[in-house]
């Protein structure tokens, strides 16, 4: 069986499973390094510190139009993206999390001039609900997330590789939750979930060359709309290393209205259509020790509009200090 075929099968099973089919108390041991994309719903004891290095090669085969038939775009757009989450707890029942990131862009023999860094997001975490002392039980909590404009979005000059952000102060407010479960075969299965929203970002200034495709000259704004997303992940545990990891995730996006005028003195008014995706990420974890762990998977596009057809081979180091 393929590993997406496995992840499929695991993700059913959290969402059909009676009550029934878990046992009443844990058997084993279960360490988990959580999925590639759902954030973490539990915190950690007060001053503990998680950093989780992520190595991310995106390959950009095609994009959705506006009905949702996938179309192939050649050449490939390739990206060797790092991000590097950094989380700290305050309390045992407050994070705060710091999200770097760097990418290099290639196209068709150009590539960005470098390693250019990205936005970044300074997120707050707050636990409603603890579990159980077992581990079990269901984990809920709220979060705010903060997007920070640092990556270069306009007056890209002759390179428009190098545009790595979007100019945007972008809110974020999530609900996340999670449960752990032990089957009376003595493995357990972990769900975990979260549902965000931001609001308008409002207007953001552009000049020039940008990711919105504007070009040189330009002087105007582009306004973006909000954003909505949700993801649903699976984690199956074989043995106290080896854990299997099933994920579902939709993002949506507003339409963007990119307004100004061009070197030449025309007005220019321009609407990008909104966007949906729907992808996927499979992945293994190996759990070197109860306080380190690796994760491996590829997030990969099934279904969208007005959106890149993407798969992303990726993995991940997750360490607690």
């Amino acid at each position: 069986m393929s590993q997406n075929f496995k992840s499929a099968a695991i993700l059913a099973m959290v969402c059909t499973a009676p009550a029934t089919a878990w046992a009443a108390s844990p058997p084993g041991v279960a360490n988990f390094t959580g999925p590639l994309v759902t954030p973490a719903v539990n915190t950690m004891p007060a001053g503990m510190l998680n950093v989780e290095p992520y190595l991310i090669h995106t390959n950009t085969r095609g994009y959705y139009d506006n009905s949702g038939d996938r179309r192939e775009s050649k050449p490939t757009v390739r990206q060797w993206q790092i991000a590097l989450p950094v989380a700290y707890a305050l309390t045992d029942t407050h994070t705060v999390q710091v999200i770097l990131n760097a990418a290099r862009t290639s196209l068709d023999g150009q590539h960005s001039d470098g390693l250019r860094m990205g936005d970044t997001t300074v997120r707050f975490q707050q636990r409603l609900r603890a579990p159980n002392a077992d581990g079990t039980g269901l984990v809920l909590a709220l979060a705010a997330a903060q997007r920070l404009p640092t990556g270069r979005y306009h007056q890209l000059d002759t390179n428009p590789l190098n545009g790595t952000g979007n100019g945007a102060m972008r809110t974020t407010l999530s609900l996340g939750g999670q449960q752990l479960y032990w089957l009376d075969d003595g493995h357990a299965i972990r769900w975990r979930s979260q549902i965000a929203w931001s609001p308008s970002p409002g207007r953001i200034r552009v000049r020039d060359s940008s990711v919105y495709g504007t070009d040189a000259g330009f002087r105007g704004h582009a306004r973006l709309g909000q954003a909505w997303n949700a993801t649903v992940a699976a984690e199956y545990v074989l043995n106290p290393r080896w854990v299997l990891v099933g994920e579902a995730i939709w993002n949506r996006a507003s339409a963007v209205h990119v307004a100004g005028g061009d070197a030449g003195g025309s007005r220019i008014a321009r609407r990008i259509a909104p966007s949906q995706e729907f992808s996927l990420a499979p992945a293994v974890e190996y759990n070197i020790t109860p306080g380190t762990g690796l994760i491996a998977g590829v997030q990969f596009t099934v279904a969208g509009r007005n959106t890149a057809d993407y798969v992303a081979p990726q993995v991940a180091l997750n360490m607690v200090f």
